[in-house]
């Protein structure tokens, strides 16, 4: 003779358990990536900070290329960017001789 009971419960679906255990799983998948998230996110904003400084580089040197050479003197200012409020500084030295070299200094964090 048959139990239906058991049977049919079993075959109708998924026990409460096994969902449970399911989601336990999951939950513990998702916290391991937690802390991948904020990784990137923080490189993310690393990045775009060291592409804001570089463009304000880029323009200061793009400035100083446009400016006749008997004007050309060492100097320094503060920029700040326009959407995050962010301040950048840039300094800039000017050498008597016979050809202008130009150098870009900048500091990445790992």
């Amino acid at each position: 003779m048959k139990r239906r009971g058991t049977d049919v419960a079993r075959a109708k679906g998924f026990m409460l358990v096994e969902v449970m255990a399911a989601l336990a799983l999951l939950g513990i998948a998702f916290a391991g990536l937690s802390p991948l998230l904020v990784t990137t996110l923080r490189s993310v904003d690393q990045a775009r900070r060291v592409t804001t400084a570089s463009e304000f580089a880029r323009d200061e040197i793009e400035d100083i290329r446009n400016t006749p050479y008997v004007n050309v003197a060492s100097g320094s200012d503060t920029v700040t960017e326009g959407g995050t409020g962010a301040t950048y500084a840039r300094t800039w030295t000017s050498a008597a001789g016979p050809a202008h070299t130009v150098s870009l200094q900048t500091i990445v964090a790992q």
